[in-house]
């Protein structure tokens, strides 16, 4: 169980919930979240989440990720709890 700014990811039961209540979550989404909280606060860059998250096939000059994470943010609502870090990637916490 990984819980940090009131989301709290179950990565057996493959399950989000923020501030108690459940969020339903894409397979990409759900391994985009579980690489940013691992983090523990500090920078993903893209790249690694490209390699994390994705398959071996996955083209690097893709905006998937960007769509991703945009995605995952609408899902987690309000206050935002990914930032993105210009030039360097994405961080989980607030």
């Amino acid at each position: 169980m990984i819980e940090s700014a009131g989301v709290r990811l179950d990565p057996f039961r493959r399950e989000v919930s923020r501030d108690g209540r459940l969020v339903r979550l894409a397979r990409k989404e759900f391994a985009v979240l579980d690489v940013l909280m691992r983090a523990d606060g500090g920078v993903v860059s893209a790249e690694t989440l490209l390699e994390k998250a994705w398959d071996a096939n996955a083209d690097p000059f893709t905006n998937s990720i960007r769509v991703t994470v945009s995605n995952l943010r609408k899902r987690l609502g309000s206050p935002p709890v990914i930032q993105t870090v210009r030039g360097s990637g994405y961080r989980f916490g607030v």
